[in-house]
């Protein structure tokens, strides 16, 4: 199981790095479930933060589920460009089913990998 981690390194961790990447987000994708924002970095790797609001995801079971699932997508998928990324989750999240959200995130990563090479 220390293959499948979400180590401290690869994740947002304060405030301040939640707050560079919403005021210097480069790239912005969103659909009906999710936005994602997105800013380079000069580390080794990708990290990730995940915004489930109670306002948009009333109970924690599904707040838990969104972030579960939104980790793991990050986990299994790498990005050709060193980013942080916030995930923040839409209203509509809480009303989809695994596979249905997974295929969401999927064309979220496309339009963002689309994206981040148009910036370079």
């Amino acid at each position: 199981m220390s293959g499948q981690s979400f180590p401290r390194e690869a994740r947002l961790l304060n405030g301040v790095d939640y707050k560079g990447v919403f005021d210097a987000a480069v790239v912005k994708v969103s659909n009906a479930n999710a936005l994602i924002l997105a800013t380079p970095n000069k580390r080794q790797q990708s990290r990730l933060g995940i915004v489930a609001a109670k306002k948009h995801i009333r109970f924690a079971v599904r707040r838990n589920r969104f972030k579960r699932l939104t980790r793991e997508f990050f986990r299994t998928h790498v990005l050709s460009t060193h980013c942080d990324l916030v995930v923040l989750a839409r209203p509509q999240a809480d009303r989809i089913d695994n596979p249905a959200f997974i295929a969401s995130m999927d064309a979220l990563w496309t339009k963002l990998e689309r994206q981040l090479a148009a910036k370079q």
